[in-house]
């Protein structure tokens, strides 16, 4: 996205090349600089220049564009290594209009981690990492000690912040424009990619969690860092506060990524290592298996599962059991025409191309790691209605008839009810009701003739 329009991807500064390759690089050709996620999914939203700036303005209609488009490409987490000051615009209004979109975008699924900023000092953390329910991210050097020139807090509001603290010194991740090269950056910027990558193994592991469990397992589970203001040199204050997890220099202390996903894999079923499910399909060449009508994806299931469950990548989804799977079962498939009824019920979503099936095996309290397949739909099959299935949606159809001339009732005497008492700003004529009537009524008789 590049001022509101969406663009082939391109980057002509090399900020962001570097950043997504943090998160989601697979390091080829030689593998020596993965990103955390390697098999993560990008998607690249651009609101600076050449020149690494930008405004408030289109920092925010990025905000919202990947708050529209989430659930179209499927938006977990959202990585943002940029902040203020020295934006365009710098007024207290767009800060907070800024600053309220972090927050939305939390509550709308997306765990948004944002840098805390390069100006070393104190009280030194701008919009958008000022925000309160964002995931704001310091930076450590290679011996996990906070880096000399990460930002501090307190935020302007008073709040302490960053939350927690990720590597981000010299730092290998791809060289743009180079084809192959790979360069070291330092700052905060390179902690936040690093923050995001592990939000998506946890997610991985843990599809159910929300971006507030995202947050507060990092912050739990991060090793607590005392700190020294490096300005003032002496103890922070907020350290001195009884049973305090948070202070402005490290948040909650230097984030570990292993038992991040441990506590997130093990938020409802003990994860087990016994339990263990297989993909029987060879993959294609690219990596994904392209599931046509009538076929099925097979999996070998070892450890003595109970059950077996399944759900697709997409946020809004739940875990279901696979019905026709019995107890110790060895092998289990999840059909073309099972994939596609459930897709067509999550709302805007496209059920052919490229999705994600996640399967897990479970026994009493325990469950093994998610398998996640990349697959690919081929064709959209339309489900065929039996006579008897006929027979139940007439049923239904006449239920619904008389919830409409049910419905209707009520709104007929609660219409008027209300146009005595007044409530109605814009007054219907009586001439407008009565055509609304006869639509309905009209609309009512069809129901009934189908």
């Amino acid at each position: 996205l590049t001022n509101g329009t969406e663009v082939k991807a391109y980057d002509d500064q090399g900020h962001g090349t570097h950043c997504a390759g943090i998160t989601a690089g697979t390091g080829a050709p030689d593998y020596l600089y993965k990103g955390v996620a390697p098999m993560a999914q990008l998607v690249g939203v651009k609101v600076l220049d050449e020149g690494g700036s930008g405004s408030f303005a289109t920092v925010m209609a990025g905000m919202e564009w990947t708050v529209e488009k989430r659930h179209i490409f499927n938006i977990r987490a959202a990585s943002m290594s940029l902040g203020g000051p020295g934006a365009i615009e710098w007024t207290s209004s767009e800060e907070e209009s800024v600053n309220r979109m972090g927050n939305e975008m939390m509550r709308e699924g997306v765990a948004l981690f944002i840098a805390a900023g390069n100006s070393a000092g104190p009280a030194t953390i701008g919009t958008p990492g000022s925000a309160e329910d964002v995931i704001t991210v310091g930076s450590l050097d290679k011996n996990t000690a906070i880096a000399v020139y990460s930002s501090q807090g307190p935020t302007e509001e008073g709040r302490v912040k960053p939350n927690i603290a990720f590597v981000g010194s010299n730092v290998m991740a791809p060289d743009y424009n180079t084809g192959n090269g790979y360069t070291g950056k330092s700052g905060t910027s390179m902690a936040t990619p690093g923050a995001a990558g592990l939000a998506a193994l946890m997610y991985q592991a843990n599809p159910d969690l929300s971006p507030f469990d995202i947050r507060n397992i990092m912050q739990e589970t991060a090793t607590y860092r005392e700190c020294h203001y490096m300005l003032a040199n002496e103890p922070c204050a907020e350290d001195n506060i009884p049973k305090n997890r948070q202070n402005n220099v490290y948040g909650h202390g230097h984030v570990n990524s292993v038992p991040s996903v441990m506590e997130a894999a093990n938020k409802v079923y003990e994860l087990s290592l016994t339990l263990n499910v297989t993909l029987v399909n060879e993959l294609g060449v690219d990596n994904r298996i392209h599931l046509s009508q009538g076929e099925e994806i097979e999996f070998n299931v070892e450890g003595g599962a109970t059950r077996v469950q399944w759900r697709t990548w997409d946020m809004r989804d739940n875990w279901m059991d696979l019905g026709d799977y019995n107890v110790n079962e060895l092998n289990f498939g999840v059909t073309h025409s099972l994939l596609v009824d459930r897709l067509q019920y999550l709302p805007n979503n496209t059920v052919e191309g490229n999705q994600v099936l996640l399967v897990r095996a479970i026994t009493e309290d325990r469950a093994s790691t998610n398998l996640a397949v990349d697959i690919t739909i081929v064709g959209e099959e339309k489900m065929e209605i039996s006579s008897s299935e006929s027979s139940n949606i007439a049923l239904i159809t006449g239920l619904l008839s008389v919830l409409v001339i049910i419905l209707f009732v009520a709104l007929t005497v609660t219409t008027m009810k209300l146009k005595e008492s007044g409530v109605f700003s814009d007054e219907v004529t009586e001439e407008e009701f009565e055509d609304w009537i006869e639509d309905l009524e009209t609309q009512t008789e069809d129901v009934n003739s189908g």
